[in-house]
């Protein structure tokens, strides 16, 4: 009874994620298909985790289920599910979170992307971002800001994409940071993965926040992928002076594959057109970059924010100074201390709310790290 009465309350409507259930545009129907697949990937691995109690048995059933290139998305959905447990049945342990440091270790960055669908799905949970965030591990826990904006901009698209509406009222800046770049990611789906459309969609938003959106839509299309070899290199040329941003989400994409064992041939193709290197060897970098990065953050719930954002820094400066060519990598590219100096969620940015974040005018941008600075190449 239990079981029949929790598939009542928590299961997902059928096309949920369709692009004619949420009113995106036309796009090719090639695209639209695989774009589709995608959702219906979801929608089946969140019926699974409602289905499966066990969290072993279930990633082994997804596992199974899906090929290496959608596994992913499925296991998004599970984070979803447990992270909808944890808001509208809280316990002293997050069911995310035993999920992410277990079963779903492999998959902890896309599960935790999850615990943003379902606070964006709760009216009050746009005040539960730092409660959220505690209860994860601190270096995963920046997926929730990200997971938040993309599921706002998803399945609101007309609010959050066509009228440019801001992260919640009172965020930190970090995560109204990754709240853009999950908008970004949303970008691939809501414009139809057309460069041109993604372009005049990201125009239209402020453009401090034009950074991190195309960092997502970067993310997103070495991620999730679909197109074909010359639309992925008329990504970077539609971005513009955002070229390097658009460039390194390919880098973390290819980081979430790697973690997980489930490379797959899209990733690998964007990251020689992006990077000019193989997806493993990207993987391996913003890695290795990453624990350079922690070892000198505190052990807070901003932790995994921080260190995003100063590798996307770091990232962004490193893809600037090569150009549209090859990302230039090896011990000692960047050696400049872990400090509050560059960090970019320090000084007065760390306490920024989204108002202000949205309102920052000439005067103000002195506090905006050096590599969203795009007036010089």
């Amino acid at each position: 009874m239990a079981v029949s009465l929790k598939k009542i309350l928590f299961r997902m409507p059928p096309d949920e994620c369709t692009f004619a259930k949420r009113g995106f545009g036309d796009c090719d129907p090639e695209m639209r298909d695989r774009l589709e697949e995608i959702g219906r990937v979801f929608e089946e691995g969140y019926t699974m985790a409602l289905e499966i109690a066990d969290h072993v048995e279930l990633a082994a059933a997804l596992d199974e289920r899906f090929d290496a290139h959608h596994v992913g998305f499925a296991y998004e959905a599970a984070g979803f599910y447990y992270a909808l447990l944890d808001v509208l049945m809280p316990r002293r342990q997050s069911r995310l979170r035993a999920f992410t440091d277990d079963a779903a270790r492999k998959y902890d960055y896309i599960a935790s992307v999850g615990g943003g669908f379902a606070l964006a799905r709760m009216p009050w949970g746009r005040r539960a971002l730092g409660r959220t965030m505690r209860k994860l591990d601190s270096v995963v826990a920046r997926c929730v800001p990200d997971g938040y904006g993309f599921h706002q901009a998803f399945f609101h698209h007309r609010r959050f994409v066509e009228q440019c509406a801001a992260p919640p009222s009172g965020w930190p800046n970090f995560a109204c940071r990754l709240f853009d770049a999950g908008v970004g990611r949303s970008l691939w789906w809501v414009c139809g993965a057309d460069p041109e459309r993604i372009r005049q969609a990201i125009d239209r938003f402020d453009e401090i926040r034009r950074a991190e959106l195309w960092c997502g839509v970067g993310l997103a299309c070495a991620y999730a992928g679909g197109v074909d070899e010359d639309q992925a290199k008329a990504l970077p040329e539609a971005a513009g002076v955002y070229h390097a941003d658009v460039r390194s989400g390919a880098l973390f994409a290819a980081s979430m594959r790697q973690q997980a064992n489930n490379l797959s041939p899209w990733t690998e193709r964007v990251c020689r057109l992006f990077l000019g290197m193989p997806a493993y060897e990207a993987g391996a970098w913003v890695d290795a970059e990453q624990d350079r990065v922690l070892a000198g953050l505190p052990h807070t719930f901003e932790r995994g924010g921080r260190s995003y954002l100063l590798v996307r820094q770091r990232v962004t400066r490193a893809l600037l100074v090569t150009g549209h060519g090859s990302l230039v990598t090896g011990e000692g590219f960047f050696q400049e201390p872990v400090t509050s100096d560059s960090d970019p969620c320090e000084g007065r940015g760390s306490v920024m709310t989204s108002d202000q974040y949205h309102r920052t005018d000439e005067a103000q941008r002195i506090d905006i790290p050096p590599y969203l600075d795009h007036s010089t190449p």
